[in-house]
Formats: structure tokens, sequence, C-alpha cells
């Protein structure tokens, strides 16, 4: 089975961190979302791989290269204009169609923890057209709600519903197992969306379209509030990071085997420290903190419920509380701390 990524978005909901990276690339628990993904993808024996790109492409393909270094192969599809969800996945039918009918598709802002084996299984018993995978959510105002038949067969939907009274609701959770006859319906060269038209139409035609309701973790990372809360959810085990490339070294504090710790800087849990990082002496990382990889944080630096990318820079005793820092910034601010504030470097 082949997959593609969704890749051409410009998250613009989770602006400004967009400014400075393709949502594909911004790091959960220091690992980019994609790769997680595709790291997902490759212990599912998904390894032959399509990715759509647009917007900060260059970057997204920069990073992958052609897959090897993750174990996949990737084909890249540049959109000069966004043909929509299904509309770019019909342009890479041929591709993902050629070794069997089934195939996947994700978005590239999913963290999830889905058994994919067992809904591939469901997939094919049912000999469904589509499969989509559904989560449970309380709120279901942002998303679309499936209705579904006793036999989980998908007979309707409910867009961003307002007002909800329903209780929990079964949402779409963005992963599709799709049959070339599905995807084949869409015009060729068309713009042309999965949620919006083609399950809806799909669901018209009593096509066999289903859901595969699944009780595990699952975060779209839509706005900046969800990316706090995966970054969270990823500290305390709650979501998975596969391959992680961090040594738990105390219950609730990751270090990546390179970076450098002074003795007398203080790490206390839930925290993370990435790779080629420096602590410096008296520093403190605390709160739920999540340090990049090549970063240095200055001598008695306090850096409390943080998120700093790469190759940030803290000088000395300056604190950060509440803050996300991207890439290449260096800040200082020795005099009085700094408080939920997002800093963007410039690219």
């Amino acid at each position: 089975m082949r997959g593609m990524i969704m890749a051409a978005g410009e998250g613009t909901r989770l602006r400004p961190l967009t400014y400075a990276r393709p949502k594909a690339l911004v790091p959960i628990m220091t690992v980019p979302i994609m790769e997680n993904i595709v790291k997902w993808l490759r212990k599912h024996g998904i390894t032959e791989l399509a990715v759509n790109l647009h917007y900060l492409g260059d970057d997204i393909e920069g990073y992958f290269g052609d897959g090897s270094k993750f174990g996949v192969s990737i084909t890249y599809l540049r959109e000069d204009q966004p043909h929509g969800t299904a509309g770019a996945v019909r342009l890479m039918a041929d591709f993902l169609c050629e070794p069997n009918s089934t195939f996947l598709v994700i978005g590239c802002d999913e963290l999830i923890d889905l058994d994919l084996d067992a809904m591939i299984r469901f997939h094919k018993e049912r000999n469904a057209l589509v499969t989509i995978s559904l989560a449970w959510v309380d709120d279901p105002s942002e998303f679309g709600v499936a209705q579904l038949a006793d036999d989980g067969r998908i007979i309707g939907f409910v867009e961003k519903p307002k007002n909800w009274t329903g209780g929990r609701a079964l949402v779409n959770s963005g992963v599709y197992l799709l049959e070339s006859d599905a995807i084949k319906r869409v015009p060729l060269g068309s713009t042309y969306d999965f949620g919006k038209q083609l399950f809806p139409e799909l669901v018209t035609e009593g096509a066999p379209i289903y859901g595969f309701a699944s009780d595990g973790y699952w975060n779209d990372i839509g706005h900046i509030g969800n990316y706090w809360e995966a970054n969270r959810s990823a500290l305390t085990k709650k979501a998975p990071i596969h391959d992680c490339p961090l040594v738990e070294v105390e219950s609730g504090i990751f270090v990546h085997p390179t970076a450098q710790i002074a003795e007398s800087a203080r790490l206390e849990a839930p925290c993370t420290v990435g790779a080629h990082t420096v602590i410096e002496a008296n520093a403190c990382i605390r709160g739920g903190s999540i340090i990049g990889d090549h970063c240095i944080i200055g001598n008695g630096a306090v850096i409390d419920n943080s998120i700093l990318w790469s190759h940030v820079t803290v000088s000395p005793k300056t604190v950060l509380q509440g803050c996300i820092v991207t890439d290449r910034c260096i800040v200082h601010a020795a005099d009085e701390p700094i408080k939920k504030a997002i800093l963007v470097g410039r690219r």
C-alpha cells in the first residue's frame, strides 16, 4: 500500500509559528510533525509516499529529501496553485493506485494514536470504497460530525455544528483509506475537497463509505492552543512520538544523549532538552518546557512552561514564562521576565 501526506497548506490558524516553518516541520517535543507521521507509516509497512507541496515547499523537501534518511521513498507533487485535498490526491492517483487499488491519505499535522492495521482490516472486511478515521470529541463545533449506522457505514455528515447539545461526537480525524474508484471520480486538474465535496457526494449516492472509530489520542494541531496541548501530551506520554530520539533520564525528564548540561543546572519534570543543546551553570528548565536542538541556555536563565525550537540562544539571567520561541532567536531580558510571548525569528 502507498500513502500520501497532504503538506501544501499555509497553516494560517497556526500563525505566527508558520511564518517560521511550514506546518509539516513545526516540532512536537523537538520532532517535526510530519517526521512523526512518516515514522508511523513506516512502522505499518507504508514506505512509498507522495507529498504535495505549495507553501514553503522547499523547506519540506530540503528536510526529507528522497525519504531514504527515514526509511521511506518520497515522490513530490509541487502545486503552483492548490487543488484542494481531493484534487491534489487525484493528480497522484496513478502513483498511489499502482501496487493495488487501496491507498492511504493523511494530513501533515495529525498527532494520532490509531491502530492502522485494524483500520485496514475493517476497510477490507467491508469492501469499503472509503474508510475515514473518526475520533471522539466533547465539542465538535470546529469539525465535521459523522453519523453512523450500526455497521459503521456513514449515513450523513453535520459540518461544524454550532451550539452542539448532542454530547460527545465522532469527528473526522484525518486518516483515509480509499479505493482507486473513489478518487477517480474527481475530475483531473480540478479543485476538489474531500470533506466538503467527495465524501458527502458518496454518502448521498449510497456508496460504501465507512467510519472507523478510535478512542486513541488525536490532535490536528489546528491552532496555538492545540500546539501547546500536543506538546504537553507528548511530554506526559499521552501522545505518541515514534522512535523518539530523547532518553528519559529520570521520570518525566527527556534529554538527548548529545546535550551538555552543567552540574549546577536544574531540570524539573516534565521537560525536554534536545540534541547538541547546552544548559549552562545555574540555569533552570521547568514547568513542562521543551528545549529544541542546538540551543544555548545561559548561566542562571530560567525557562518555565515554554517551548524553544532550534538554534535558540537565551542570555544569562533571562527568564521566559509561557513563551514559544522559534528558530535562531537570541533572547536577552535580564531585567524582567518575558511572559506569554511568541517570538518569531527572521527566515
